[in-house]
């Protein structure tokens, strides 16, 4: 995850950027910028820029700045370095970092790449490689530091004292047997403040409860959001210490799925800044996709074309109907994927949103059936035409709270995305019922 770098120094950037006589002024300020700063500055420039701003990042920064790109633009750098230089400039990130690069490469360059590591670096990241990237086991980082329950605090300090160097965010060690199983947690604080002749058995929290290795990423975020937790160990099935994941992670996590969403939802590309051929591919797929649903609902008003001769201003007001329809639907499939996402979907809780869902709809179909009426008679003066638009607007809000509720849900037993499909189909079965229900009533009313 990027942060904002200080406007000032970014528009200095900008300035220099093509100016070959200050190569080494820019290099100075590249070299003083953290990771984040730079991925930042990476994202927020177009192509060329992007060249010339990675060429001046030091090799011994790049791996860091890699781990805190978005997936895609990080996947375009990548493609260009040959495994000898991604091995060098990620051999010093952490296991799950290195496991989040590698896996977005082809297999064979991974195996490249895992052959040029030491057999240390290259035993992490397996133990991680192992493990689906949406699981607790993808997440997790092995750099962790395990005691003894009968090693005593003296022992661990000194112990602590010769490691000089701790991993990030450690805020506790943990307990383990002779086998690596999990016994429990070892806050620093405990150590700190327990008198040094008492054993870690004595001081240790058995209490706490490690996170399963296949549990879902999302189910990780949730536990860390509901218990505030900082960081949490990871095991196997057989209580066996793996890992650990800390808070740094779940905010990638929330991020990800944020990014995601609107994504999905919006169906442009993530990278703003992606080239022209990356872009017209994306657009194209989506607005083809668009123009058949189009073509589906215009199909479906030919068959009206009569009426529409009898009666022009249906013409007018059929896109009203379709709109209203189209929103609600929306508004529903956001509750739903926004719901899924969180993992609140159970069965309780779906029949409960449906219900809840069907009643809004009514509610909103009889206020603005009421509204459409009085307007549409008030403009046109027209009594069937009024009583028909007001009848369409009561079927398509109300089909708008069913659909929008069981497309996403259709989607996901066909191994869709409802975040990704789920607008173009709703919106599809909005329009052509929006139009269809129109048009049909006034056929009905007026022969």
């Amino acid at each position: 995850m990027a942060y904002r770098i200080p406007e000032s120094k970014y528009e200095l950037i900008q300035s220099t950027l093509n100016n070959s006589e200050y190569k080494a002024k820019l290099t100075r300020i590249l070299s003083e910028m953290s990771a984040s700063e730079l991925a930042f500055l990476m994202e927020n420039s177009p192509p060329q820029e992007r060249k010339i701003i990675w060429d001046l990042i030091q090799l011994d920064a790049e791996g860091e700045v890699l781990g805190e790109l978005d997936e895609s633009l990080r996947e375009q750098l990548l493609f260009d370095m040959n495994p000898e230089e991604i091995s060098l400039a990620i051999s010093d990130l952490e296991a799950d970092d290195l496991a989040d690069i590698l896996q977005s490469l082809p297999e064979k360059i991974t195996n490249e790449v895992l052959s040029l590591m030491n057999s240390r670096d290259r035993g992490r990241v397996e133990n991680v490689l192992d493990f689906s990237e949406e699981t607790a086991g993808g997440l997790m980082n092995t750099d962790i530091i395990t005691v003894r329950a009968d090693n005593t605090i003296e022992l661990v300090s000194r112990y602590l004292r010769f490691l000089k160097n701790i991993p990030q965010n450690t805020d506790d060690i943990y307990v383990v047997t002779k086998n690596d199983e999990y016994l429990g947690i070892l806050p620093i604080t405990k150590i700190l403040t327990s008198e040094q002749n008492l054993t870690v058995r004595e001081v240790m929290d058995t209490e706490f409860q490690p996170i399963f290795s296949s549990l879902n990423q999302i189910d990780v975020y949730n536990l860390f959001k509901n218990k505030d937790l900082f960081s949490a160990p990871v095991i196997d099935e057989n209580n066996k210490l793996l890992g650990r994941i800390t808070v740094d992670d779940i905010i990638d996590i929330a991020v990800d799925e944020v990014e995601q969403d609107f994504i999905g939802l919006t169906q442009i590309e993530d990278d703003i800044f992606a080239s022209p051929k990356k872009t017209i591919s994306s657009r194209l797929i989506w607005l083809s996709i668009n123009l058949g649903t189009a073509i589906m609902a215009s199909y479906a008003i030919s068959f009206f074309t009569e009426i529409l001769d009898q009666i022009i201003y249906a013409a007018v007001l059929m896109p009203i109907v379709a709109s209203m329809g189209g929103i609600a639907a929306t508004q529903t499939l956001g509750i739903y994927i926004r719901a899924e996402a969180l993992r609140k979907l159970n069965n309780k809780s779906k029949t409960y949103l449906f219900k809840r869902e069907f009643i809004v709809s009514i509610a909103n179909a009889i206020f603005f059936s009421s509204a459409i009426f009085l307007i549409t008679n008030f403009w046109f003066d027209n009594f069937q035409l009024s009583l028909a638009i007001s009848g369409a607007m009561i079927i398509n809000l109300i089909a708008a709270a069913i659909f929008g509720f069981l497309v996403p849900s259709l989607l996901r037993k066909f191994g869709y995305d409802p975040a990704i499909s789920g607008g173009v189909v709703i919106t599809t079965v909005t329009d052509i019922l929006g139009f269809v229900s129109f048009l049909g009533i006034i056929t009905i009313l007026i022969t």
